[in-house]
């Protein structure tokens, strides 16, 4: 090889190699000298905080467990945000580590200073002498243990931890009210020592704090106590601290209801039947806190029709008012909603059997933040044979994006949590896309399950009118035009043409 293209070679190849050396020390993971590690236990009901199962019932005692975990995590997440030496290690009982990832790592993708252990067969104190020993294991120099149902740890506990073993301190703990700790540390210095620290301690009663006080005076383990001083939740008595930590009442913990809510726009041929879907098809009307019927404008006898529905029922059916796009729509209905458990109904679309309970269900599975059902559609003999292969089509790839991708469409009546909903800030006032939009906030934080049984049933009018390529490939565009980071605004011009230009001006003159 000639001198020149030796030469020619390097030139080109070593601004390559710089580059990717780069790029290797941009995504290489920093040297993490803390870690927080969490115990916790997978909420099943009858086996979770079975302390209180007498108040709460079985599932109600799982789900604090869930609140509780979920809430502590976020916590400890955000001081890691800030701390970007300090990893978490999670410590759990009583499921896999595949269920433990679905529940706590969102489908949009986790944090990356996350593990997950098994806890160690034997009674606490050795779970506690396994984390603290592990974590010294990945060469870390501080280790600090706490507890999923402490909802008043705030990450300034964590702060005043790690800066006492920062500044030489040996061992941290933190006492808890009912004379146990809800925190335990330590500094790499005392390593050689936490084999015996756990021993001789009387857990599960009121000595632990002071036992253990005692016990690392007898090792000469320089012991500081911080100087928060919380509750755990364990019992009816505690459930107060549950309350005001997690802005939680009681019976949203027992007794959750539903709030459904309709946005219509001229729907006068078919409100009637889906409001009385869903009250037929619940399992207990008193299981629907309300209806909403949010109307953006219909200028036929949409309004009226459900004002006469709702004297005829013993469910309260409201109907409120805003602009017109389902997003403003929605957004508007939830905003007076009062139900536990909200769910979004399009106007031409009914609920099946057993619906509320069949919701609900998905929504106990760990992990699962929102849900929908499956997909039909209201097609018969009539409509002839190749637009019944159509629909039957249509059918088949939607359930399977609804099941595969966790990507749910409106028309698949889509559900979620109070608690969810605001947390991630709810419906996009826009006149597009506030399904996916919703969808995408949902990913962030969990998964989308599906519910099983029955599907929902919408209509097919739209594919009888513009036919299911016309239908089907410009939503496809819009979602990909979406994914390339076209606005919703353009996106909806797109989609609706001139009548939206006049709508959209009739609404920034109202505003």
């Amino acid at each position: 090889m000639s001198s020149a293209v030796m030469i020619v070679a390097a030139a080109v190849s070593v601004p390559f190699i710089a580059i990717l050396l780069h790029k290797a020390r941009k995504h290489r993971k920093p040297y993490r000298k803390k870690v927080i590690s969490i115990f916790t236990r997978f909420p099943s009901p009858g086996v979770t905080k079975t302390r209180l199962i007498p108040c709460l019932g079985e599932e109600g005692a799982s789900y604090a467990q869930r609140r509780m975990t979920e809430h502590i995590l976020e916590r400890m997440k955000k001081y890691c945000r800030h701390h970007d030496d300090t990893d978490i290690a999670v410590w759990y009982n009583g499921s896999t580590e595949d269920n433990m990832r679905y529940w706590l790592i969102p489908k949009s993708g986790g944090d990356n200073f996350m593990y997950f252990f098994q806890q160690p067969s034997g009674g606490l104190g050795e779970k506690l002498r396994e984390a603290a020993l592990s974590g010294f294991r990945g060469n870390r120099e501080y280790v600090v243990i706490i507890g999923s149902d402490i909802p008043g740890l705030e990450p300034g506990v964590m702060e005043e931890a790690f800066d006492a073993l920062g500044g030489g301190t040996e061992m941290v703990l933190g006492q808890a009210e009912d004379g146990g700790y809800f925190l335990v540390g330590f500094s790499k210095a005392a390593v050689h020592k936490i084999g015996a620290v756990f021993d001789g301690i009387d857990w599960g009663t009121e000595k632990v704090f002071q036992q253990q006080c005692a016990k690392a005076k007898e090792l000469d383990i320089n012991l500081k106590i911080l100087n928060t001083k919380l509750s755990d939740v364990d019992t009816e008595e505690d459930l107060s601290v549950l309350e005001g930590a997690l802005q939680i009442h009681r019976q949203s913990l027992t007794d959750r209801k539903w709030s459904v809510i309709v946005p219509t726009m001229n729907e006068e041929e078919n409100i009637i039947r889906t409001l009385q879907t869903v009250c037929q098809n619940c399992s207990s009307e008193a299981r629907i806190q309300e209806i909403i019927v949010c109307d953006g404008g219909s200028k036929d006898n949409t309004v009226q029709k459900v004002k006469d529905f709702s004297q005829r029922v013993s469910v309260p059916v409201k109907v409120t008012h805003s602009q017109p796009g389902r997003g403003f729509q929605l957004k508007h209905g939830v905003e007076g909603a009062t139900g536990d458990f909200l769910l979004f109904l399009h106007s031409d679309t009914h609920l099946p059997s057993n619906f509320d309970v069949a919701a609900e269900s998905c929504l106990k599975r760990p992990g699962n933040v929102g849900g929908s059902f499956a997909w039909s559609v209201d097609t018969d003999r009539s409509d002839g044979w190749f637009f019944n292969l159509e629909m039957r089509i249509l059918k088949y790839f939607t359930n399977r994006r609804i099941q595969n991708h966790e990507l749910p469409f409106g028309d698949n009546a889509m559900f979620t949590t109070r608690h969810v909903y605001d947390q991630i800030g709810g419906f996009q006032e826009v006149y597009l896309l506030e399904d996916v939009l919703l969808v995408e906030g949902l990913w962030k934080v969990g998964h989308i399950g599906i519910a099983e049984g029955e599907p929902v049933i919408t209509s097919a009018r739209r594919w009888r009118k513009w036919g299911l390529f016309r239908i089907t490939g410009l939503n496809r565009l819009i979602l990909f035009a979406h994914y390339l980071g076209v606005s919703t605004e353009t996106l909806a011009l797109w989609y609706y043409g001139d009548k939206l230009r006049v709508v959209m001006a009739a609404n920034k003159k109202n505003a």
